[in-house]
Formats: structure tokens, C-alpha cells, sequence
């Protein structure tokens, strides 16, 4: 059952009980009103009868003319009537409301008898017609207030409650949209502040998972095309220079086993394979190193971030400060890779875009937090564009590790990417 029914129902409950309550009460108000009013009428018709009943003039005007709450008839003293319930011959007062009304016969059954001067008697009877007909328009005047009120009470809810349910709804189709990935869905302006404020900020939230995703989009496309450019520059690699190596190498075996009798050729083409062999194994420990940093595994990632530096700073002639703690803990491999791919994607940046000589790099931990900055005095990196690969693939790391990573520039000059992420050391096994 929908809330707006609910609440008529429960509206009209209360309405019919306090209609019955009310009419409970002004039956029993009626009762004694119409007692006092009755008795009172009867009372002074029974001594305007005292003169009457010696003056023929007077009592005919008594018998003909209207008399209000008595009826006045004329019977034969030798058989006098029994009490008997007075016939009621209102028009607008149904009977069934005369017998609602409590103690009411009671009063009707009461006969006051005069007798006359020619043996017949003159018999007073209480008349209620009049009383009660007032009180059945009263009772239609409660019922017409009640239904009324009833009515336009439960219309005030009705519209009350669809004005203050569409909300709720609208929420709730938008929730749905959101669920199904539809980052689009926003709320309408609402005329009750609390609500609009609510509004406010699911359209805030719908539209920073648009953007989430969108990021997440575009990220995944370059990531893609990334990983393509990837491949086909390894595949290069292995073509055009360890390749050429293998097919040097082979030449110079079928040479030795052609020259197998020139002790001289087999020496100068064997030393030559050596010389092959090892700029190759120089090749192949550039490739692998650039696919995935070895280094972490062998020496820490204290020591990589050492050797990273170190080699970056001779390689570009650019001056790096570098401040390390003592030790880390013990973090996982994978904080560890991140940790190390974000410094270096932050000094290739650097080098790229920057035009520094130089750099400042500082890693601590505080209490629970692990802080990174990497400040360069250049005239700013790609970085400045939130839409750049290179900072989105940071941010994303750091977001893997439940840390935060932001880029900002310097008003001195140059620019700084800063990291903190919650430290959570991998336990030993």
C-alpha cells in the first residue's frame, strides 16, 4: 500500500472517530436540552390551561393556534387514554433519529389531563418535534463540517505527500541510473531547501563520477595505446638490435667452421662472437630493466631510488638533492614498484619539459604517513595539464597504495608533485 493511502486511511479513521464521539455528545447535550426546553413548555401551557379551561374563547384559541413543545387535544373523560408514545409528524426529521436520541420516549409519555365543564378533558402532551428538529440540523450541519474537513484534509495530504514523495522517486530513478553506469543523471531544483541541498550534492557526486570515469576512459585508451607502443618498440628492439647480433653471430660460426683449419680466423671471429655476445647481454639487461626494475629485488627500494638518481643526474646534468630516511619498514613489493615508477616518471618529466638544474627529492615517514616530494626550479612539466598520461598514471598509483598524489606550481619558479600514503608494512610470512 503506497504512503499517501496510508496516511487517508488514517485520516479518515480519525475523522469518523471523532465525528462519532461528537455525535455521541450531542445526543446526550440533546437529551437534557430538550428535557429543560420541554418541560418548561409544558409547565407554563399547564397553567396557561388553568384559566382556559373556564374561558371557551381562550381555549379555542389553545386548541387551533400553534403551541410549541406541547400537543393539546381533547378527550372523553369517561375513558381516558392510556400513555402512549406521541406520533411524530415531522417532514424533515427522519424517525429513526428520534429513537437515537437517549431518555426521549421518557419525556414524550408524560400526559397532563383538565377537565372541562362539559365532562370531557382537555389532555397536554409533550411535543419534542420542534427541539429535535433543531438538533437533526445541527447534527447535518457537524456531518457536512466533518466531510468537508475530512475531504480537505486528506486532499491537503495527498498533495502534500506527491510533493514531498517526488523527490524520493526522482532519488531514486537517478540512483537506478547511476547503478546502471549512467553518470549523467542529475536531479531537478527543489523549492524546500534541505532537499535542494541534497540535490546539490548528488548532482556534485553524479558529476564527479562522470568525470571518474571519463579519466578512467581516456586513461584506459592511451593505456592501451601505450601498451601497442610498447610492443612495437620492443619488438624493434629485438629486430633491429639483438637481432642484428644473432645474425653477426651466426655468420662468424659458419665462418669458423669454414676457417676450421685457420687457427688465426677462428681466433679474430671467436673473440668477435665475445665482443657480439656481451653488447648484446648489455642490450638485453637495458630492455629488461626498462620492462621491470630488477633492482627493487636486489637492492631495496632505498638503494633503487639511490641508483635511479644517480644515474638520471649524470645522464642529464641536472643536480638532484636527495633526502632518504634510514629505512622504510618493510612495505609491500607492489607500494615498493609504485613508489619507484612515480619518482622516475616525475624526473622523466622533468627532463622532457622542465629546463631545471635542479632538483630536490624527499621521502620520509611520519607517524603512519609516508610523504614524497619531488621539487624541480624549471619552468614546469607536462604535469600542468591534469589531462596528461603522465600525471594520471601517477595519481592512479597512488590511489592503488589509498594515498593521494598532487602537482602544483611554484610560485618561486618550478614546480613540485607531492604524494602521502597511508604506511601499511606487509608482514613476514
Amino acid at each position: 500500500m503506497k504512503a499517501v493511502l496510508r496516511l487517508n486511511l488514517v485520516v479518515a479513521f480519525v475523522f469518523v472517530f471523532a465525528l462519532l464521539i461528537t455525535l455521541y455528545d450531542m445526543l446526550q447535550q440533546a437529551t437534557k436540552d430538550i428535557t429543560r426546553e420541554v418541560s418548561a413548555g409544558v409547565s407554563f401551557t399547564h397553567q396557561l390551561l388553568s384559566a382556559a379551561v373556564t374561558d371557551e374563547a381562550l381555549l379555542k384559541n389553545l386548541l387551533e393556534g400553534e403551541t410549541r413543545h406541547v400537543h393539546l387535544s381533547i378527550v372523553e373523560s369517561t375513558k381516558l387514554p392510556k400513555s402512549e408514545p406521541l406520533i411524530h409528524d415531522s417532514d424533515e426529521v427522519p424517525e429513526w433519529f428520534f429513537k437515537m436520541i437517549p431518555g426521549l420516549d421518557l419525556v414524550e409519555e408524560k400526559q397532563y389531563f383538565r377537565y372541562l365543564s362539559d365532562g370531557r378533558a382537555l389532555r397536554l402532551q409533550a411535543d419534542t418535534s420542534d427541539e429535535v428538529e433543531e438538533v437533526w440540523e445541527s447534527v447535518q450541519n457537524v456531518l457536512v463540517l466533518f466531510a468537508l474537513s475530512a475531504l480537505l484534509s486528506n486532499l491537503a495530504i495527498y498533495i502534500g505527500v506527491r510533493q514531498g514523495v517526488k523527490p524520493v522517486t526522482d532519488f531514486l530513478n537517478a540512483l537506478k541510473d547511476i547503478e546502471k553506469g549512467r553518470f549523467t543523471a542529475r536531479l531537478d531544483h527543489y523549492s524546500i531547501r534541505e532537499i535542494n541541498d541534497l540535490s546539490e550534492h548528488f548532482n556534485a557526486m553524479a558529476h564527479a563520477l562522470e568525470l571518474a570515469e571519463c579519466d578512467n576512459t581516456r586513461l584506459t585508451h592511451e593505456l592501451m595505446r601505450l601498451q601497442e607502443k610498447e610492443r612495437a618498440h620492443l619488438a624493434r628492439e629485438l629486430h633491429d638490435d639483438l637481432g642484428q647480433y644473432l645474425t653477426g653471430i651466426r655468420a662468424q660460426a659458419y665462418l669458423i667452421k669454414a676457417s676450421a683449419n685457420n687457427p688465426e680466423v677462428v681466433a679474430a671471429v671467436g673473440e668477435q662472437i665475445a665482443v657480439n655476445c656481451d653488447a648484446m647481454h648489455i642490450s638485453f639487461r637495458q630492455l629488461i630493466r626498462k620492462l621491470h626494475p630488477v633492482i627493487l629485488e636486489q637492492l631495496g627500494l632505498l638503494e633503487a631510488i639511490r641508483t635511479l638518481v644517480e644515474n638520471w643526474s649524470q645522464a642529464h646534468h641536472i643536480k638532484v638533492n636527495l633526502h632518504l630516511p634510514e629505512q622504510l619498514g618493510l612495505l609491500s613489493d607492489e607500494s615498493n614498484t609504485h613508489i619507484y615508477r612515480i619518482i622516475q616518471e616525475a624526473l622523466n618529466n622533468i627532463a622532457r619539459h622542465a629546463q631545471a638544474d635542479r632538483v630536490d627529492i624527499t621521502l620520509e615517514i611520519e607517524a603512519d604517513t609516508l610523504r614524497l616530494s619531488v621539487k624541480d626550479n624549471g619552468v614546469g612539466t607536462e604535469c600542468s595539464n591534469s589531462s596528461g598520461l603522465g600525471l594520471r598514471s601517477m595519481q592512479e598509483r597512488a590511489r592503488c597504495m589509498q594515498g593521494t598524489l598532487k602537482f602544483k606550481q611554484l610560485a618561486e619558479g618550478g614546480s613540485m608533485v607531492s604524494m602521502e600514503i597511508p604506511v601499511v608494512e606487509e608482514e613476514e610470512v
